[in-house]
């Protein structure tokens, strides 16, 4: 009973910390530089004027139709690579402006962040292939296996939802995309609060997940409906990140403990993400005006994906083989 009881709270402090995050944090966000330019503006004006209206409006490409841009948003997009273009010329080294909060990426067949979408797509598949290893190599009777089965598909899903939005940058998509990778992050904090708690059915499980899964809502609430704050939801998932990170060195002071063979590997795998997000803080203009940071993290994290397919299974077979030697 005692034993229980401290189980118990431990899970609900966690769960209490996670809450207090998502609802107290808040930050302001302000326009991109380069949405204040005169010229900017002035260009988006001229071309509209131009090209959108009277009798020297053209259809814009099939391709670019398909992916839902319009005269409008043409002319955004060129007079953004205008400026661009000739900011460089005036000095090579000068400053390179955002626009509505992105880099002034070259686009490729109507994709606004090609880099993105690639590695999105590799993130994606990573999570994909380890759908048949969790079905075959976890056993059914271990309680983590469903678990990581629904690992397997808001990974894919997330990783979609980042690739349509890197696609094309709409409210909708942008949502999506959001709301995908908070998902993923407090879901990756369930997963190794099982795994430190050593949770094994619904009923002992059902108390984390509505302590989550109720954050979580009200924070898509206050994003969807309040005000969609940049900032905020920045640090919130930043803050669900190091919970994530306390959980999961649990979980590896554990495995030590047991004197699991890789028990490294989750702590190893943490700092490497860890890592690999830090980039978002070194943001810099675009290489090859396609390759910022953001799309750097997102490279960075496709072998971090495939390893932590790798250490899940094997965590779960290491428990099946220490619980035969217990018994034996």
């Amino acid at each position: 009973m005692i034993l229980g009881a401290r189980r118990r709270a431990r899970k609900w402090g966690l769960c209490a910390a996670l809450a207090t995050v998502l609802l107290l944090l808040a930050h302001a966000t302000i326009a991109s530089s380069g949405d204040r330019q005169i010229g900017f503006q002035r260009c988006v004006r001229t071309c509209v004027r131009d090209e959108c209206t009277g009798d020297t409006a053209s259809p814009l490409p099939l391709y670019l139709r398909a992916l839902f841009w319009t005269c409008e948003s043409n002319c955004d997009y060129k007079c953004q690579r205008q400026q661009t273009h000739q900011a460089r010329q005036r000095s090579p080294q000068g400053r390179i402006h955002q626009y509505h909060g992105k880099w002034p990426f070259v686009r490729i067949l109507g994709v606004q962040e090609p880099a993105s979408v690639i590695f999105s797509i590799l993130n994606g598949a990573m999570h994909i292939r380890g759908w048949t290893p969790v079905r075959k190599q976890v056993p059914e009777t271990h309680p983590m296996r469903k678990w990581l089965s629904i690992f397997v598909v808001l990974g894919t899903w997330t990783w979609l939802c980042s690739t349509v939005f890197h696609i094309r940058d709409f409210p909708l998509t942008e949502k999506l995309d959001y709301f995908s990778a908070g998902l993923n992050v407090l879901y990756i904090f369930f997963l190794g609060t099982v795994r430190a708690l050593r949770l094994s059915t619904w009923s002992e499980t059902k108390g984390l997940a509505i302590a989550c899964a109720i954050p979580y809502a009200l924070h898509v609430a206050y994003l969807s409906f309040v005000r969609f704050d940049y900032g905020y939801n920045m640090m919130a998932n930043a803050m669900v990140g190091l919970l994530c990170n306390l959980v999961w060195f649990v979980v590896t002071f554990q495995a030590y403990r047991n004197g699991q063979p890789f028990w490294w590997k989750p702590a190893m795998l943490i700092v490497l993400t860890d890592m690999a997000f830090a980039l978002e803080a070194f943001d810099f203009p675009p290489l090859c005006d396609i390759f910022d940071a953001h799309s750097l993290w997102h490279a960075a994290t496709i072998p971090i994906v495939a390893h932590w397919y790798d250490y899940l299974i094997n965590d779960a077979n290491w428990d099946v083989r220490l619980d035969q030697l217990r018994k034996s």
